[in-house]
């Protein structure tokens, strides 16, 4: 995310996508108390893949030492920006990286959570509290609860509270709509279904997730949303399966007693891999949709072939 840091206090600063400075506290997102400062002095925002300032003072701002007033100046990694004549109006560019959502410990005595993939607390091995992007939200799981994170709550995490702060960079969702709504998912099993291999399929690319253990729960439930589509079912109600439903073919999959925990630690390691693959698995990372008591494979377009053949397919709504 934008990082900026004071030169003399070495205060950090994470930029919001559109972060205001200035002297009156009720309109800017970083106060600065100088007199030479003006109430709203200047504009940092995220456009078109880079940070730019725009200053909108009475007496300018230096940027690198070049004065712009009234004017807009991109900014790079260890540029120099100065508010005013005081050395507390001076600062530095740390980071020009892309905003994002973070967790702020509410004591600001440590760094921030930056929300840019999975995330398991106090580790992946034996994980208290998952955190996961849904759609255009992010998810807190605990062993006893999923909540959607709200924009200045407080959340405990690993016996540390934070407060969540909503960063996120608002994409071009035509684009972006028609990436997802013309890919599907692609299951290949070997002949004794012993293999399971996924690829998500777009018009111009295929991204490989190879083979994995938690693949079979994707075809399980992918499975039972091919079953719900042809007996008819409407979209919405396409998929759904009791989870303890689901345990129990896994369980008999697997050949061991699968519980909700372990079954969580999966799914989040299904997001975590689809979150992470280039250039647009995080348009998929909710593949799979949760309510009360049930899940299902939340992508409506997916074929499942058995040594290339196809054995079922939904590659349109029905």
């Amino acid at each position: 995310m934008g990082i900026i840091k004071n030169n003399l206090t070495g205060k950090i600063v994470y930029l919001n996508t559109q972060h205001i400075f200035g002297r009156n506290q009720n309109l800017v997102n970083t106060h600065l108390s100088e007199q030479d400062i003006s109430q709203s002095h200047a504009l940092i925002s995220w456009k078109a893949n880079d940070w730019y300032l725009q200053d909108h003072s009475r007496n300018g701002t230096l940027v690198n030492g070049e004065l712009i007033n009234n004017a807009t100046s991109k900014l790079s990694d260890g540029f120099k920006i100065q508010f005013g004549e005081h050395q507390s109006t001076q600062w530095e560019v740390v980071s020009t990286s892309p905003p994002s959502s973070y967790l702020r410990p509410i004591d600001n005595t440590d760094t921030v959570i930056e929300l840019i993939t999975c995330l398991a607390f106090p580790n992946e091995e034996m994980p208290e509290t998952l955190l996961y992007p849904d759609s255009n939200i992010w998810k807190i799981e605990t062993k006893t609860n999923i909540d959607t994170l709200k924009h200045g709550k407080t959340y405990t995490i690993d016996a540390k509270e934070y407060i969540y702060i909503e960063n996120r960079v608002l994409e071009d969702t035509l684009d972006l709509g028609n990436v997802v709504n013309n890919a599907f998912f692609k299951f290949t099993l070997s002949s004794d279904e012993e293999h399971i291999r996924i690829k998500i399929i777009t018009q111009n690319q295929e991204f490989d997730l190879g083979e994995r253990v938690h693949n079979y729960i994707l075809l399980a439930l992918a499975r039972k949303r091919l079953e719900d589509v042809n007996n008819g079912h409407v979209i919405y109600d396409q998929g759904w399966i009791a989870i303890d439903d689901l345990l129990k073919d896994v369980s008999k999959e697997f050949g061991r007693d699968i519980d909700t925990y372990y079954l969580n630690l999966r799914i989040y390691r299904i997001r975590k891999l689809i979150l992470e693959t280039k250039p647009y698995g995080y348009l998929f990372s909710n593949i799979i949709e949760r309510r009360y008591g049930e899940i299902r494979f939340a992508h409506p377009y997916f074929q499942i072939l058995k040594e290339e053949e196809s054995i079922g397919e939904v590659l349109q709504v029905y």
